[in-house]
């Protein structure tokens, strides 16, 4: 019996280490602390309980976050006081599952346990420190731990607290401290531990626990369909004909009801039938690896997002706020997320959300390259804890049906543009784990992976798995990069875009609600120095923005542009991808070193940005990118090849037109159709080849595809402009755009 302790809480600030003595050894006086006690929230986050206290300014607004750096350099105390619960005579263990970050627990004012880091919970045994009616908890947190940012050396990382908060690009020097999951009692004499459930196609169910004696029963909408019971730690369930676990766009994900019995524990989960595969990429290298999943023999093609913690305060965020991101996942054809290093591993509830949606899960463990040097950290300090983490985190996600991948971080180098390898001791360690816990799930050493760390269009044969870039190239140079893309998997690229208007106005004063360069406006600087959208490319393309909403929807199509182009220039070389057939002629094909899949950096961001490369902003209100992703993302798609985005009146425009048809369902036809600012123009069509002389009219022009079946036509629509007299881009033709697109619902 688990009993939850999430009420009466109460936190305090002090300076450091003054709570431990309590009183000054001169004079005697108790020490009275920095804050007064005041009302917490336990998951939560001190930042939180502050704010509602009314102790800081809402950090998220303008440059408030600078005014509460102080919260990380003082110690915290967290104290609740509950009544003994029944507890039968048996053993009682307090649970503390998420430690942000070192924290020393008393129960009823005694000592009981000292503890550091994020993710391994801290277990005490307090059986006979209970006491009859009201006893006290209290949880002292330690001052943040001196660790470094985005910039600084891997090498010299000592904590497996999560970096993003200590500033990142997409996030400013939050550094979180607090209980940021759950507290609970759990009163059992054989508590489940230790527990490992996978299952086949076949409908198998394999049940491993620590605990000698287990029984299990397995149910589908509410009837039990098989049920038994081993005095052996071990049980195999069996069903006929399972219903199967696919990934979104790819089948269905029926989830089984499980429920697991010990003498006096019991846990009920949802598990999915399926058999998981990995297979080597098409291509004409041998040395890859088997980056392809295979759900039940079906290859699946990835269309992934990287994520990064839904917000600074991550102890505060809640299933449904989980739920709202993966449905806007979901519906935008996301299949896969990957659970960045920097960030943190994620609560239960993410997991669970993702077995039920279908979202595959790439999981990193918490370390991050540095920038000045990328390293994997071996500082004893440092592997000790992080082996304790993995040991936890593979323990606890292993059962999740979703779970596809995990990877030693995020761009760990051993040298410049060198993917580190499991000949790291680091990696080395951490693939031991997961080989002796969760030996079906491919482990890979690091994101990217190799063997070079950057895309390369010089260097085809050594694209695999590849970072980068995260702008919008150019009007030529985009195009022309992702033209010449041999990527297997582009597990993190993107573009960035300033945020939506309402998410501007929610944290920018008046006086900075206009458009700025970050060089220019400091608070625009404060919410996004490294994305600088309007001084780098909306200015020099579009000349001088007067107002706010048009520079948003100028410089989201450009982002939205940026993404889908890349998207559908890796589908166009995927297996379930063929030029179509729009005339007589000679079709243009690429060779088959096919692309398995990308994974867009990134979905969402923790705070509010005035401009990154997020597709859905701090407050859940996706972005026109998110949109564009989502139809070149479809199931059945069709796409178009082409050299720029600004072209010349009266200039010989060429694209190849392909289709994308995933679940190989079919399609009657493909037409296109080419509209000027004067009325239609008739292409030539040759193969899958269209062109046409640019009109001598207007502002620009646009082409659009669609793919028919049956009475269904779905539309790829491409946008293109013609400059001013100044050498300026005309905006009315994005802006038109846009607004068409803004009207289609994701929500």
């Amino acid at each position: 019996m688990k009993i939850l302790l999430d009420k009466n809480w109460t936190v305090a600030g002090s300076w450091p280490f003054t709570v431990l003595q309590g009183a000054s050894v001169e004079t005697g006086a108790r020490f009275a602390g920095v804050t007064p006690r005041i009302p917490a929230k336990v998951p939560g986050s001190v930042y939180d309980d502050l704010l509602r206290a009314g102790l800081i300014e809402d950090p998220y607004y303008e440059c408030n976050s600078i005014k509460c750096e102080w919260v990380a350099n003082r110690f915290w105390s967290y104290q609740t006081t509950f009544q003994k619960p029944e507890t039968a005579g048996k053993r009682v263990r307090l649970v503390l599952k998420g430690i942000d970050y070192h924290a020393h627990v008393y129960f009823n004012d005694q000592k009981i346990a000292e503890h550091v880091g994020m993710y391994v919970p801290c277990v005490t045994d307090v059986t006979d420190l209970l006491r009859e009616g009201e006893n006290c908890l209290t949880v002292v947190l330690e001052n943040a731990p001196d660790e470094m940012g985005q910039i600084g050396y891997t090498s010299r990382t000592f904590t497996q607290k999560s970096r993003f908060g200590y500033k990142w690009d997409f996030a400013t020097r939050l550094v979180n401290l607090g209980l940021y999951d759950i507290v609970y009692l759990d009163i059992a004499d054989d508590p489940i531990e230790d527990l490992f459930v996978r299952t086949t196609k076949d409908g198998e169910v394999k049940i491993t626990a620590k605990n000698q004696h287990l029984s299990a029963s397995l149910s589908f909408g509410g009837k039990e369909l098989t049920k038994g019971e081993s005095d052996q730690g071990e049980l195999i369930l069996k069903i006929e004909e399972p219903k199967l676990w696919y990934p979104n766009g790819y089948g269905e994900q029926m989830l089984y009801d499980l429920v697991i019995r010990t003498t006096d524990d019991e846990k009920a989960m949802k598990v999915g039938f399926r058999t998981l595969e990995y297979q080597k990429p098409v291509c004409d290298t041998e040395d890859v690896l088997p980056y392809v999943p295979v759900f039940n023999g079906k290859k699946i093609f990835i269309k992934g997002v990287n994520m990064t913690p839904l917000d600074h305060m991550y102890g505060c965020v809640t299933r449904e706020r989980y739920k709202k991101l993966l449905l806007l996942a979901k519906k935008a054809n996301v299949n896969l997320i990957r659970v960045w290093g920097g960030g943190i591993i994620e609560k239960e509830d993410f997991y669970d959300l993702c077995d039920e949606m279908g979202i595959m899960v790439w999981q990193e463990f918490i370390q991050s390259s540095s920038g000045i040097d990328n390293i994997p950290s071996k500082r004893p300090e440092f592997l000790e804890l992080a082996a304790k983490t993995a040991r936890a985190a593979v323990t606890e996600k292993r059962n999740h049906t979703s779970l596809t991948y995990w990877s030693g971080g995020n761009e760990l180098m051993s040298e410049n543009d060198k993917p580190s390898t499991f000949e790291d001791e680091n990696l080395a360690m951490l693939k031991a784990i997961v080989d002796e816990l969760d030996p079906d799930i491919l482990m890979l050493p690091t994101s990217a992976s190799g063997p070079h760390e950057w895309f390369d269009p010089d260097h085809p044969e050594e694209n695999q798995d590849i970072h980068g870039p995260w702008t919008y190239g150019g009007v030529e140079e985009h195009y022309g990069l992702y033209n010449r893309s041999t990527i297997m998997l582009h597990s993190e690229f993107g573009v960035d875009g300033v945020s939506n208007l309402s998410s501007l106005l929610t944290v920018l004063a008046p006086q900075n609600r206009k458009p700025a360069s970050v060089r220019d406006n400091f608070t625009w600087r404060h919410h996004g120095e490294w994305w600088d959208t309007y001084g780098v490319r909306e200015k020099p393309l579009f000349g001088e923005i007067d107002d706010l909403e048009t520079l948003v929807k100028l410089s989201q199509y450009l982002q939205a542009e940026g993404i889908r182009y890349a998207i559908e220039a890796h589908r166009r070389r995927s297996d379930s991808s063929a030029p179509a057939r729009l005339a007589e002629g000679e079709l243009f094909a690429f060779k088959k070193q096919a692309s398995i899949g990308s994974i867009v950096w990134q979905i969402n961001e923790p705070w509010p940005c005035t401009a990154c490369t997020c597709m859905v902003d701090y407050y859940m209100n996706p972005k026109l990118a998110l949109s564009f992703f989502r139809d070149a993302e479809e199931p059945l798609h069709v796409s178009m090849r082409y050299d720029k985005l600004v072209w010349k009146k009266d200039e010989t425009f060429e694209g190849y037109v392909f289709t994308h048809d995933d679940k190989e369902e079919g399609f009657d036809r493909v037409s296109v159709r080419v509209l000027g600012d004067s009325g239609a123009i008739k292409p030539t069509l040759e193969g899958n080849k269209v062109s046409f002389k640019t009109p001598e009219e207007g502002e620009g022009f646009t082409v659009v595809c669609s793919l028919f079946k049956g009475n269904e036509e779905k539309k790829s629509v491409y946008t293109f402009l013609y400059t001013d007299e100044e050498g300026k881009a005309y905006r009315t033709p994005l802006l038109k755009a846009y607004d068409a697109y803004e009207k289609r619902d994701l929500t």
